[in-house]
């Protein structure tokens, strides 16, 4: 239970911290640790959007330290590298947050505390999927396992190169959609241009190896245990990218910025869920 509790609340935080980016509300408490130098800010929504941020990120931490510090009793051999990975890193995430606000949200650091926080995320359903099925922890990069693993991480980079996108300020450098300035393949004059093409062309290769494993998982009888699995990927794989047009279309409306968010991260927890199966007899 404290497993899936940890992983709610470092999906409430991630798709909270999107919100925050979108309503560019980030420096609403300009200050940290306090924000706005108080420890109760003065009631305004751009303000309490942060704040809330703070909060969240406050009892996902209290949550995954008493995760990792049950897990790290019970794990033996490598398996205990997970719990002080996840700590570790989100001590990191923690300073980079002070600082992306000290240092007034540049891209890098700001893309760079995305990315921790997405790491944290992981590890911390790694830890709550070994929990809750009862199964030894283990890794394998073998076979499908092998596989999953890689779409995991293709993914997590498609979400980490989003979020450069909306923090580098090229959200919009492509104003049209599915094409480019009108094009197909537009020339690539601005580093704006570059980085959503290529955020574009990212998209679509996921949406094809979806296709293709959930083709295999038809074809053969091993995957067959993952076919409702596989056409889930693919609808939501669909509807990312559907998300992807509304954003743009929509002027890079918060909402739907988040609600892309949220997709990508159910994809990473639905992709893990086949891995850890795979890692349980094997990685085939």
């Amino acid at each position: 239970m404290l497993g899936r509790i940890t992983v709610s609340l470092f999906f409430l935080l991630l798709v909270w911290g999107n919100l925050v980016a979108g309503m560019k509300a980030g420096l609403a408490c300009p200050d940290w640790p306090l924000c706005q130098g108080r420890v109760l800010p003065p009631f305004r929504l751009d303000i309490w959007m942060e704040f809330t941020h703070r909060v969240i990120a406050a009892v996902a931490t209290v949550s995954l330290l008493l995760l990792a510090a049950g897990r790290l009793k019970s794990y033996r051999g490598l398996a205990r590298a997970v719990p002080l990975a996840a700590v570790a890193i989100l001590a990191a995430e923690i300073v980079i947050g002070g600082m992306v606000v000290l240092l007034e949200l540049p891209a890098n650091l700001t893309t760079l505390h995305f990315v921790t926080g997405t790491a944290v995320f992981l590890l911390a359903a790694y830890m709550a999927r070994f929990e809750e099925s009862g199964r030894t922890p283990g890794f394998s990069a073998r076979g499908t396992a092998g596989l999953t693993l890689a779409l995991i991480l293709l993914v997590a980079s498609q979400a980490a190169l989003g979020a450069y996108v909306r923090h580098a300020g090229a959200g919009l450098a492509c104003p049209d959609f599915p094409t480019c300035g009108g094009g197909w393949l537009p020339p690539l004059v601005s580093t704006g241009v570059a980085i959503q093409v290529s955020h574009r062309l990212f998209a679509c290769l996921i949406l094809v190896t979806l296709a293709l494993f959930w083709v295999a998982t038809r074809l053969d009888a091993r995957l067959a245990p993952h076919r409702r699995a596989a056409l889930a990927l693919l609808l939501l794989g669909g509807v990312q990218v559907a998300l992807g047009g509304v954003v743009v279309l929509s002027g890079l409306s918060y909402v739907a910025t988040a609600c892309h968010l949220a997709v990508a991260l159910v994809l990473m927890l639905l992709i893990g869920r086949i891995w850890a199966a795979e890692v349980t007899r094997g990685g085939s």
